[in-house]
């Protein structure tokens, strides 16, 4: 393999890091990579840093990962796809893309003094926690906000206009980020970029009733949340050359935060999952009256629950994860052994 670029050899360090929220290796990874930079603590314990006068973008990651444990693993990389070592197949759960893809790009676009309010939430794989906290305890925050950008989606081409089939991004925007994208990607770059109304949720969802376009873009990741997760590195690179030279000015600001659209059915996330929205449903989760009684339906019952309840929706946001069938058996089998899989 050819000797690594400064890129690669920062990538390969940030994903070493096994960062499960609250941990000290997540707090190792926040000295090293996050403070020299300037971030800062809100009182949601989310990192943030303002970039230029009054900047109208808010760029988003999570600084967690879904690692079951904390620790440095070590990696495999063979020139453009990055993925865990044999070696770390053995203790490790996954490779962390979800999210360190994104908080590169935001440390690279900061570096290149591109304007914006950027935000690393905390604890988003457990909920969404700082980006959840931060729209109801302090919702002036977003004032002037106009996008709210998350670089946290598999494969190559999402912009996406829907999150768990509410719309949070327009269709409009989708496209004149998608434009401002193809203009500049070059190599590494699979494929375009295009609206994706098939989102299933991150940080930015949580600001949708607040501001106008709340998106989630690809960032080169596959089979997140799996030992056999990867990350394109060379897309990751090229998509960095464009963010860094973007015409922000170009993006198009057309939806209304205060009208609520759904795409196909709402299944278990059809409304008072995100706190806002039109309800005339028997549901007492889709009457806003019982909000205060019932804070956050994600807080009663088990995974189990769920999972029975809804399984048609289980198995989308499984497949949104980029989960392929295959690769939930080898799950399956890794966890349980080959006899599990018997039934199926």
């Amino acid at each position: 393999m050819a000797k690594l670029s400064q890129d690669e050899k920062t990538i390969l360090a940030m994903f070493s890091y096994m960062r499960p929220s609250g941990t000290p290796t997540e707090t190792m990874f926040i000295e090293r990579f996050l403070t020299p930079l300037g971030f800062t603590r809100d009182p949601f314990q989310n990192l943030v840093l303002t970039v230029g006068d009054k900047p109208r973008i808010l760029w988003s990651s999570h600084v967690d990962t879904v690692h079951g444990k904390e620790g440095i693993q070590t990696l495999a990389y063979d020139g453009e796809m990055l993925t865990l070592s044999k070696g770390a197949k053995l203790n490790s759960s996954c490779l962390g893309a979800d999210d360190t893809a994104g908080i590169w790009l935001m440390t690279e676009m900061i570096k290149a003094n591109v304007p914006g309010v950027y935000v690393i939430h905390h604890a988003e794989e457990n909920g969404c926690v700082g980006s959840r906290d931060l729209a109801r305890g302090n919702p002036e925050f977003f004032a002037d906000i106009d996008a709210a950008i998350a670089f946290d989606r598999m494969g190559y081409d999402s912009v996406i206009t829907h999150q768990m089939g509410m719309r949070t991004a327009s269709d409009r925007f989708a496209l004149s980020f998608s434009m401002m994208l193809d203009d500049a990607l070059g190599d590494g770059s699979k494929s375009k970029y295009a609206a994706d109304d098939g989102g299933a949720y991150t940080d930015t969802n949580e600001y949708s009733h607040l501001v106008p376009e709340c998106t989630n873009i690809s960032v080169g990741y596959h089979s997140q949340h799996t030992r056999n997760e990867s990350q394109h590195v060379g897309h990751l690179i090229a998509l960095r050359n464009l963010l860094v030279k973007a015409d922000l000015s170009t993006l198009v600001i057309a939806r209304d935060p205060a009208q609520v659209e759904y795409a196909g059915s709402r299944g278990f996330y059809r409304g008072g999952f995100f706190g806002h929205g039109n309800w005339d449903h028997d549901d007492p989760w889709d009457n806003p009256k019982n909000y205060t009684a019932f804070p956050d339906r994600r807080s009663t019952g088990s995974m189990e629950d769920l999972v029975r309840a809804y399984p048609d929706v289980a198995a989308n946001i499984l497949a949104s994860y980029g989960m392929s069938r295959n690769t939930l058996m080898d799950e399956i089998a890794d966890m349980y052994g080959d006899a599990a899989l018997e039934a199926v």
